[in-house]
């Protein structure tokens, strides 16, 4: 009589076996350094039923520069060939990861033959905006792409993030921002220096190649200067007339 009590309550023990789950980010060709290892993490958390009092949650950052990390200990649902979900997602400073979010299933397994029961591990590539576990108000769920667990989930960037600037300084420099920041920033910086030089040695370029030139120029402005203050004789009669 107690046998079958004895047999269920083995299974039970089988069933709280501690459950990790294990990834990789690979940021091939870059290497990861102690730089990279703080600006990623990755948050894991329960979804769909469970057995606890409060739904399991956790971040956990790269262990070592292969870029390994891991979450131990995982609660899982009591029962044979019951399933337990949690939702993975990658975050980064530097990179856009991918996949964006991947649905883990842990479902507990009777093996007949040697009568223990083990935890099988599924991964799911899914994205954000489509919350997929399995529930009976979904009567045709979307499908999801399985991943490799085994030896790890992997993880790859999708491409570098944009440059995200936080922190801006209220008192600017002169050369940051202004009339003469814009110029300077500008694509055509380089033909405005080259255009301001040579305005400014011409005249210089001209009197050494070409003296004769450069002399009577010279002359012509000294005329037009001594022009402009000469004071005519038609203009000196009428102040005096006045």
């Amino acid at each position: 009589m107690l046998l079958p009590y004895l047999y269920k309550f083995l299974l039970l023990l089988g069933i709280t076996q501690a459950i990790s789950v294990k990834g990789r980010l690979d940021l091939s060709p870059t290497v990861i350094t102690a730089y990279t290892i703080p600006r990623v993490s990755f948050r894991l958390y329960q979804v769909g039923n469970y057995s606890t009092a409060e739904p399991y949650h956790d971040i956990t950052r790269i262990t070592d520069v292969n870029g390994t990390f891991m979450f131990n200990d995982l609660p899982v649902n009591p029962g044979v060939n019951v399933s337990t979900h949690f939702v993975l997602t990658p975050n980064s400073m530097d990179f856009n990861l991918l996949p964006q979010r991947i649905l883990i299933e842990i479902t507990n397994v009777h093996n007949e033959t040697t009568g223990e029961v083990n935890a099988k591990l599924r991964a799911f590539r899914n994205y954000f905006g489509r919350e997929h576990f399995p529930s009976k108000d979904i009567l045709f769920p979307e499908q999801l792409d399985e991943m490799e667990v085994e030896p790890y989930i992997l993880i790859k960037p999708a491409r570098s993030a944009p440059f995200r600037n936080y922190l801006q300084p209220r008192n600017v420099g002169l050369f940051e921002s202004g009339p003469l920041a814009g110029i300077l920033n500008s694509r055509w910086k380089v033909a405005g220096i080259i255009t301001l030089i040579c305005v400014m040695s011409f005249p210089y370029l001209v009197e050494k190649f070409d003296p004769e030139t450069a002399k009577a120029m010279k002359e012509e402005a000294e005329r037009k200067q001594r022009e402009k203050y000469m004071i005519q004789p038609e203009q000196t009669k009428k102040q005096i007339q006045a």
